[in-house]
């Protein structure tokens, strides 16, 4: 084989006996199957979750996001994997679930500020779409105290008697006749 100039980024490129550049491994674009972390990276990323969780849980509960808290947070802490970590766990859940509607609380409040804060005529809607944003996010978090509710009205009435009597018109009388079927 023999060895063309320095590629620019820093692989030697080579030629082949029939003339075909062999691209180096690092440049191999097969497939490799990714290697799995191994148990101390686990254990350190569940050990780090264990520490920042009351934390998120309090910051969410006055008024910030899952994922603004993990961005600000300097470990570099995958949202997915984090927020897995807690769907697991039914307390962890619960803890996470409460938050969120104490949220809605801090959002209330919030909102208010919002409404009563004096706005220039171009300030007026980005004053509603803060408002109506915190109102979907408070109906989705607390749907008890803050979601939408529909009635569903029913009217008319059933008579069980006119029921019983649609079923005896339907039932067909028939005569029974007793055969006996004897080998004679």
């Amino acid at each position: 084989m023999e060895s063309l100039t320095p590629d620019p980024v820093g692989a030697d490129v080579t030629l082949t006996s029939d003339n075909k550049i062999e691209i180096p491994d690092w440049l191999d674009p097969a497939p490799r199957t990714l290697a799995k972390s191994p148990p101390e990276v686990k254990a350190l990323a569940l050990a780090q979750y264990e520490h920042i969780f009351m934390r998120v849980i309090d910051s969410i509960a006055h008024g910030q996001s899952l994922s603004q808290i993990l961005r600000d947070d300097q470990r570099d802490i995958d949202y997915n994997d984090f927020y897995r970590w807690i769907k697991k766990d039914p307390q962890r859940n619960q803890l996470f679930t409460e938050a969120q509607e104490m949220r809605t609380e801090f959002m209330a409040g919030e909102i208010i500020e919002i409404a009563d804060a004096d706005d220039t005529l171009e300030d007026v809607n980005r004053s509603r779409l803060k408002i109506d944003t915190r109102k979907w996010l408070m109906g989705a978090h607390n749907r008890k105290k803050y979601g939408e509710t529909k009635t569903v009205e029913l009217g008319g009435s059933i008579s069980i008697t006119d029921a019983l009597a649609q079923a005896r018109a339907r039932v067909i009388e028939a005569e029974v006749i007793d055969v006996d079927v004897k080998g004679d």
